[in-house]
């Protein structure tokens, strides 16, 4: 059960997850609670993969409803497990599954609890509280959200596990950069981020050091590759600091792999409430040399910094003076871009989480 179709992180999983569930034999049908964005419908439709799409009431009687609409669904296709994206709302779906003789309904937790939200956190917590009784498993895409799932929604760790996100490391692995020619003198380094344009990534700080760098005479060609509520904002800084000709957003991009496979190096500049950064796992699989903020995701899945450089979170200044860095020394760039590849193949795949997630689903 999914929000929508956007081409985005929960969505992706779900298309990645059913893709492989149904090669190994196992019916997966998908529950959407809103029609649009449907930027994915192609890929799921591709594997006639039944869609179902419900759009709720508003107010409070949309909670009976998802009840109702979960136990009726459930009803009529018996399945084996239930697996919820929406956090809080899993309560409803786990409540209408269970009633309708699911045995097994988890819910993906993908983003740190919005403790910072006051009265709308509160709600939220009282949201996961309901559907402890009902729900067998949280599964968190990370042990930092996990520590802080267990801590802010008060929950014993039995009650949570840590399960990478994964990302599809065959499409990025086969992307060679050595496709791409060397820096040549006076050209400009080109770097890239991808995650969508919203408030708890931190695109801002990176426009920022990009002024700071040319200002400092390393002038670079920065891609912002992705969709949301900020692009309009982060248009007008572009404009602010007169960098126009040097950074370019994109949209949202489905040839992915081939844009990092032109990249000298990634940037991935979060917030701390990142809880995962799928965008940061494919650059690693494509073997890009990164720079990310030292946030509690980040450090994860880059391994306390092995596998990427990482600096100060929300400095212009320290994510300047860090692509710099490893920009000036590519050596040591690309040893922790091998690093990253490695780590990426062992722990990012989609048969690992696969596994994961089915053995939590009770699927064979």
């Amino acid at each position: 059960m999914i929000n929508s179709l956007a081409a985005e992180g929960c969505p992706q999983l779900a298309l990645q997850l059913a893709r492989h569930w149904q090669q190994q034999g196992v019916l997966v049908h998908v529950l959407c609670l809103q029609s649009e964005p449907n930027d994915l419908r192609p890929e799921f439709n591709a594997l006639a993969i039944p869609i179902h799409t419900e759009a709720l009431s508003a107010g409070l009687p949309r909670f009976s409803h998802l009840a109702s609409l979960s136990y009726k669904l459930c009803c009529q296709l018996r399945p084996q497990a239930v697996l919820s994206f929406p956090l809080g709302w899993h309560a409803f779906i786990a409540i209408g599954a269970r009633a309708a003789g699911v045995k097994r309904v988890c819910a993906h937790v993908g983003n740190l609890p919005p403790v910072w939200a006051g009265n709308a956190f509160n709600k939220f917590r009282l949201l996961v509280q309901l559907g402890r009784p009902f729900t067998h498993r949280l599964l968190c895409c990370s042990e930092y959200v996990r520590a802080a799932t267990v801590r802010d929604f008060a929950l014993s760790r039995q009650e949570t596990r840590a399960i990478f996100n994964a990302c599809d490391l065959e499409r990025f692995v086969c992307m060679s950069r050595s496709t791409r020619p060397e820096l040549q003198p006076g050209s400009l380094p080109r770097l890239a981020m991808v995650a969508r344009l919203e408030p708890h990534k931190d695109q801002p700080t990176l426009i920022r050091a990009a002024a700071l760098l040319r200002d400092h005479g390393l002038p670079l060609q920065v891609w912002l590759i992705g969709e949301g509520s900020c692009r309009a904002q982060l248009e007008a800084l572009i404009v602010d600091l007169h960098l126009q000709n040097q950074v370019q957003v994109l949209g949202s991009r489905r040839d992915i792999p081939e844009l990092l496979a032109q990249l000298d190096l990634f940037v991935f500049a979060a917030r701390p409430d990142e809880g995962f950064g799928i965008a940061l796992a494919e650059a690693m699989a494509a073997g890009v040399p990164i720079v990310a903020t030292d946030v509690g995701a980040c450090r994860e899945v880059l391994d306390a910094g092995r596998c990427g450089l990482l600096v100060e979170s929300g400095s212009p200044e320290a994510l300047a003076a860090g692509i710099r860095q490893v920009l000036s020394d590519p050596a040591s760039a690309q040893d922790r871009a091998t690093a990253a590849r490695q780590r990426a193949q062992r722990h990012f795949s989609v048969a690992a989480m696969a596994q994961a997630y089915g053995l939590e689903l009770g699927l064979p």
